[in-house]
């Protein structure tokens, strides 16, 4: 870009010259801009920044700043570049010495796309509303949205949806996404089945533009036979954050691993081989630290494994046990450092693949060892599905002492002793018709997401139906809600599934809930044998998306490919509403011909200081902040905690009013925001 000047047609000299931070003392530093207020169209826009002092003269070494870097970025000679594809207020500061002065750019997205070329006139027919059958819709019947759902909140960083859709035969499509100043219109030949593409860069665009209380506004037709359909409507929330970390889970018949194993997704990526082979069972520690799995199999897993995560993606080997039991399965506490053994009694029901007796003891998972704890072996023999919670104070199991699978206990849990301790046993959740099990604290540490089904997993061995679904329940016992929403049915018990409940009801089991907020909201991930749109679904493009228990093949199982990782948000002000759930998200980056299951969601390993991060959930201190800046934007980079200053958004905490932001709240240790309010649901 060229320098400021040139780019406004200032001659410097003429202007009075030009002055440092050292011949700045009595004046005022004013800034004026271009234009105030700018449409894009899904291309860079240049906007040129002006300062100067009010004697007229030109300031020299100005540090140039944006408040919103998603809006575009500024170079060192004032020139603001919007970056085409969001919308919304930049503030627009230059600095120089001590002297700031500040001026606002409006920024609006109006972008139409036509990548087929299609004609005026079906452009023109496309862009009416259908005329005749229901609702004045058009006549073909069988268009409707089948992926995503209607009132969907999507948080920041996911790859874009992919809306599919029932159709009979459409030969083009028209869309419109609106929200704050945004607005997006595309025009393309139809796909079969029908899919609707919304491209990277526009997504990235409508979930920076969109407020946490806007609704985003989604509209689409279709032309069959000359005649239009349409529209067909759906508004959907942008959560205000990215989900941090990484997901890990097991998987069946992948062609990436040419087998089973465990694999990681970090969001907004496609998923990676974290360990190849008969790798089962696995569990992550909440930090993401640490990994434990069984491996091989025969009756139960033959060895158990631990490794070590680095937060450069890589893991090693950090003990081989020689029993597949004492890892399968366990509870790590949050550091990673020590497990809980997944107690296995020898009768039903059980887990699938393993055998026992085999009691729940307390193992050190660097050596290997088992630890005695007496207060553990003197509260419970058989802990199934153990989990700590977030902040190490408690362990919620599958009471196998006191049922056959029908009670969800707690232990609270104190690790400042030698050795530790476990005491105050209770009882949170009994259900005498169904297995309780699966527990996943929410960040919070005050309630639990638990799988409450026909048994523990998701299906019978070499195939056959076993139904679950996800409910909560704080630790105290009351008040238990049934996450109407995430399980796919609206606040009358009607399911809002496009195949139905006969097809679709009552298949999700396994939660696991990322330990921080994000945007005001917990997110759970969850194994679902639902429909996927029109990819993975009776009729879809991948095959056998109609069998959703898998088939025996040979001597091995072949798992149904309708086996896949769900993410659902829950409120962060949960125990005041009596569904604080959202319907379901589809976790981009699967394999879609691979079967999957059992996510875990954990933070990435932390970073020392000076390591690059996007969030202070990424740093070891806590705490992320600018430490300068490239053409690009702000460098970000880990920090030690710095002097006297208050908290932003996951930033540490005693108590909220450590956070800056006053309606923070504080969580689990850390500043987060409020659930915001929902926009009318149209």
């Amino acid at each position: 870009m060229s320098g400021y000047a040139n780019a406004l047609n200032v001659d410097p000299i003429a202007e009075g010259g030009a002055k440092g931070p050292g011949d700045i003392t009595n004046l005022t530093l004013s800034l004026s801009l271009e234009q105030t207020a700018v449409t894009v169209q899904g291309a860079p826009l240049s906007v040129a920044a002006h300062a100067q002092f009010d004697d007229g003269s030109l300031p020299q070494n100005i540090v140039w700043s944006v408040s919103n870097t998603s809006l575009g970025s500024i170079g060192d000679d004032g020139v603001f570049e919007a970056n085409g594809y969001a919308a919304g207020t930049v503030v627009i500061s230059a600095q120089v010495g001590s002297l700031v002065a500040s001026q606002s750019l409006q920024i609006s997205v109006d972008i139409t796309k036509n990548p087929d070329n299609l004609g005026e006139a079906q452009r023109a027919l496309l862009s009416q509303h259908g005329q005749g059958g229901p609702r004045g819709l058009g006549p073909d019947a069988a268009f409707r949205f089948l992926y995503p759902y209607d009132n969907t909140v999507f948080p920041r960083g996911l790859a874009a949806p992919s809306l599919q859709f029932g159709s009979g035969g459409a030969s083009a499509t028209y869309v419109k996404l609106t929200t704050d100043g945004f607005s997006y219109t595309a025009f393309a030949n139809a796909s079969a089945p029908l899919r609707v593409v919304i491209p990277e860069a526009v997504w990235r665009g409508v979930t920076s533009s969109a407020s946490a209380t806007s609704a985003v506004k989604v509209q689409v037709s279709e032309l069959v036979g000359g005649v239009v359909t349409g529209p067909i409507e759906q508004q959907w929330s942008i959560a205000q954050g990215s989900l941090k970390g990484a997901i890990y889970y097991n998987t069946y018949r992948s062609p990436l691993a040419s087998t089973g194993g465990v694999m990681r997704i970090r969001p907004g990526q496609n998923a990676e081989v974290l360990q190849k082979g008969c790798t089962v069972c696995h569990s992550v520690s909440s930090k993401g630290n640490v990994l434990v799995t069984g491996v091989n199999w025969d009756k139960n897993p033959i060895d158990s494994e631990a490794f070590d995560l680095a937060a450069d993606g890589s893991s090693k080997v950090r003990r081989i046990v020689n029993d597949g039991r004492v890892f399968a399965f366990g509870a790590l506490t949050p550091d990673g450092t020590r497990l809980v053994a997944n107690g296995i009694p020898t009768t039903e029901p059980l887990p699938r693949g393993l055998s026992g007796p085999f009691a729940s003891q307390f193992f050190d998972t660097k050596s290997g060892k088992a630890i005695d704890v007496p207060t553990l072996s003197s509260n419970v023999t058989y802990a199934v599905t153990p989990n700590f919670s977030p902040d190490g104070a408690h362990l919620a199991f599958n009471n196998r002492d006191l049922s056959a699978g029908h009670t969800l206990s707690v232990l609270d849990y104190d690790s400042s002793s030698s050795p530790p301790t476990f005491s105050n046993l209770r009882t949170i959740l009994e259900n005498p018709d169904k297995v309780v099990a699966w527990p996943s604290f929410l960040p919070d540490s005050a309630a639990i997401v638990f799988h409450e089904g026909d048994s523990f997993d998701t299906g019978k061995y070499q195939g056959g139906a076993l139904y679950a679904d996800l409910r909560l329940v704080g630790l105290d016992g009351k008040n238990p809600k049934s996450l109407a929403r995430l399980n796919g049915y609206d606040s009358s018990g009607n399911s809002y599934l496009p195949y139905g409940d006969a097809e679709e009801g009552h298949l999700d089991y396994e939660p696991s809930v990322l330990p921080v907020p994000v945007g005001g909201y917990y997110w759970v991930l969850f194994t679902s044998r639902r429909a996927y749109g029109n990819t993975i679904a009776p009729g879809g493009s991948v095959a056998r998306g109609d069998d959703k228990w898998g088939k025996p093949q040979g001597e091995e199982e072949s798992p149904s490919p309708r086996k896949k990782i769900w993410l659902a948000p829950i409120d962060v002000d949960y125990p005041g509403k009596l569904d604080p759930s959202h319907p379901a998200i589809y976790l981009p980056g699967q394999e879609l011909e691979s079967g999957n299951m059992r996510a875990f969601a954990a933070l990435q390993p932390c970073r020392g200081n000076g390591g690059s991060c996007e969030s202070a959930a990424e740093c070891c201190t806590g705490f992320c902040r600018q430490t300068g800046r490239t053409d690009d934007g702000p460098v970000l980079q880990c920090v030690p905690p710095p002097d006297n200053a208050c908290s932003q958004e996951d930033e540490p905490c005693a108590v909220a009013a450590d956070c800056c932001n006053s309606l923070d709240l504080c969580i689990n240790k850390r500043c987060a925001s409020p659930t915001p309010e929902e926009p009318p649901i149209h």
